[in-house]
């Protein structure tokens, strides 16, 4: 969907900013402008406060509705295509495509997959009940009305029984207990649909880590379960073995999935994070970091197609496939599945 060029960003000042200038409280908040990008936005007339324009000179209080207008507005592109699985008078299961953030991050504010739920179908509170990664596609379950989000969230686990991940790795995944850090924490299991693996390794940041936002495994983290099951093995052009493995999501921590298979030492294909100690996703970051300080907004040159070549996909090959689902008024449960795979990973699956 277009970007209009011209847009406008509304927030309200916070109680700690009482009392200070306008300009201070920007800097304050939205640091992906300088102080001396805001003097000129203030000079130029761009910001208003409770509808009236503002200057470096005006004072901030609690609550005061700010709104930032931006010319030219850009953003980087994503897709915006979805299929509607079903829907109902309350609920719609959206599949969602890989490439796109859920919610609004440092660069994409208008094209957030939320937003284009809400334009392509006039649900203008569409509200998703859980959330998928950015680069992870598949089934999300939306509320149609705000008041239906608000009266459901809290007992999502009610609605929403099952959710099951197809995820392809490198290597031959085998059913049985890893040697590895965590071992003490995998364990094997069987049910009427065959052999599982049971992985119950907590998760959590860690502080030396120079990418903050990975997860590892550590006893003292958070409590993680995932069921894996194999699918399908094979070989991939180079030759490299391949494991196409069903993740059942059991609690639903940041990462989970990706953590645990690269703790188990399956890291899913295209994974720039969890993959290769992580230096596609540090490559990646500093590429973007150059380019938006010179004003550019694309990452999809920051890898090179060779790059891309040795992590095994241009996005990490996770998808949201299957969903278990039982509306309050609903006699039964209900289980639907999508299979809209990205391109690199429906070749594979």
């Amino acid at each position: 969907m277009p970007v209009p060029s011209d847009m406008y960003f509304e927030s309200v000042v916070q109680p700690e900013h009482e009392g200070w200038l306008l300009l201070k409280s920007l800097c304050a908040r939205f640091t992906y402008h300088s102080e001396m990008d805001w003097v000129d936005k203030l000079a130029r007339g761009l910001v208003t406060i409770n509808g009236v324009v503002a200057n470096a000179a005006t004072v901030a209080h609690k609550n005061d509705k700010v709104v930032y207008h931006v010319e030219n507005y850009t953003e980087p592109e994503v897709p915006t295509n979805y299929d509607i699985v079903f829907e109902d008078d309350e609920f719609m299961l959206v599949a969602k495509p890989a490439g796109v953030p859920v919610h609004h991050t440092g660069r994409i504010f208008y094209n957030t997959f939320t937003s284009i739920v809400r334009r392509g179908t006039d649900y203008e509170t569409a509200t998703p009940m859980h959330r998928l990664d950015r680069d992870t596609g598949g089934l999300m379950l939306f509320a149609k009305y705000a008041e239906s989000a608000a009266r459901f969230q809290k007992n999502l686990e009610r609605i929403l029984l099952r959710k099951f991940y197809m995820a392809v790795v490198r290597g031959n995944f085998l059913m049985a207990v890893p040697d590895c850090a965590g071992a003490s924490f995998v364990s094997l299991g069987k049910d009427d649909a065959g052999e599982f693996l049971d992985c119950k390794m907590p998760l959590r940041e860690d502080p030396a880590d120079n990418i903050r936002l990975r997860m590892h495994f550590f006893e003292d983290g958070k409590e993680c379960h995932t069921r894996f099951r194999v699918l399908k093995q094979g070989l991939l052009p180079n030759g490299e073995k391949y494991s196409v493995v069903e993740a059942e999501l059991l609690t639903g921590r940041k990462h989970q999935i990706r953590a645990h298979l690269s703790e188990l030492g399956f890291p899913i294909l295209g994974d720039r994070l969890y993959s290769f100690g992580g230096k596609y996703y540090e490559k990646m970051t500093d590429k973007v970091a150059e380019a938006r300080a010179k004003g550019q907004l694309s990452q999809e040159d920051a890898l090179t197609e060779e790059d891309y070549a040795v992590l095994g996909g241009r996005s990490h090959m996770l998808y949201a496939y299957k969903a278990e689902i039982q509306l309050p008024y609903w006699r039964e449960s209900r289980t639907f599945s999508c299979g809209e795979f990205p391109e690199d990973m429906g070749k594979l699956v």
